[in-house]
């Protein structure tokens, strides 16, 4: 059991992160020194939170038979809705 709470744990660091680089994307909006200074600023937090909640996903996912906690409920939650935010954007820049 010991092996399967880890999976929580880990994915519910990485939803702090995802959080974390979040908060930084929107802060570089705010501050918007130079347009395509803040486009990198804000573009590159957004793939890498998708790119985590790709990974969160897939920890939750192995860690599925352990036991339902608060840490669990926020990490799915954060998980699944970068997965699909980075999902819808990449569906939107591909047909439009």
């Amino acid at each position: 059991m010991e092996a399967n709470s880890s999976y929580t744990e880990r994915s519910y660091k990485l939803s702090k992160l995802i959080l974390f680089l979040l908060t930084f994307a929107a802060f570089a909006i705010v501050v918007n020194i130079n347009p395509v200074f803040s486009r990198y600023l804000f573009g590159l937090p957004i793939i890498i939170s998708g790119i985590l909640g790709v990974v969160g996903t897939i920890i939750l996912y192995k860690g599925r038979n352990e036991p339902i906690n608060e840490k669990k409920i926020i990490a799915i939650t954060v998980n699944s809705a970068m997965v699909i935010l980075i999902v819808t954007i990449f569906i939107s820049n591909t047909l439009y």
